[in-house]
This record gives structure tokens, C-alpha cells and sequence, in this order.
């Protein structure tokens, strides 16, 4: 679950080219589970524990996919924010039909 979860992160809001350097989301499931990940703009995500992966993200589907070694993980949120600023949140549902809230918390430049 926690590996879906990242992969959501992974570009929840944001088409990669469109993105600053760094961009912070924070993906909280209606379960209450909560995950941070901050991506770097290039198709890399870092989960607040350090944890690493690659994204891709289709904006026209706005589904995010996740690389794990046991797999792609994918979400598709209800909207695609093509220039996402602080404060903006998108549902979003998991592959294992899970949903939540991704919210974004930090841009950096």
C-alpha cells in the first residue's frame, strides 16, 4: 500500500515539463494514511523516508505510474492542474481502488 501510494506522488498534479525544481505533495488516503514525496521535475520522486523511484505521468489520462521492481504501481486523479501552486488538491484512486486526497505543500525553485 505504502509503495502505491509513492507512485501517486510521483506527479500527482503536475505534467514533469511544466514543473519547478523541486515540487512537495502530500497524498493522504480517506483512510488516514499519509505519504510525502517531493519530485524533482525529471521524473524522480523522493519519499520522506528517502525512499527513491521513477515516475511517469500521462497528463491527457492524468494517470501517474510508479516503477517498482514488482512492478508499475498507477493512479488516476480526477484532474490534471497543468501549473500547480501551493494549497491545490486533487482525489485521486488507486489501483487497489483506494481513494484520497493529494494536496500540494511546497515549490521550489
Amino acid at each position: 500500500m505504502r509503495t502505491l501510494i509513492i507512485g501517486a506522488a510521483a506527479c500527482a498534479l503536475t505534467a514533469t515539463s511544466a514543473m519547478a525544481a523541486t515540487t512537495t505533495i502530500e497524498f493522504k488516503r480517506d483512510s488516514g494514511e499519509v505519504v510525502v514525496v517531493t519530485l524533482d521535475g525529471e521524473g524522480g520522486a523522493t519519499r520522506g523516508d528517502g525512499a527513491q523511484a521513477a515516475y511517469t505521468y500521462d497528463a491527457e489520462a492524468a494517470k501517474l505510474c510508479f516503477a517498482a521492481p514488482e512492478g508499475d504501481h498507477c493512479v488516476v486523479f480526477a484532474e490534471h492542474l497543468p501549473e500547480p501552486q501551493v494549497g491545490d488538491a486533487v482525489r485521486y484512486t488507486a489501483a487497489d481502488g483506494a481513494e484520497g486526497t493529494a494536496t500540494v505543500t511546497v515549490i521550489e525553485e
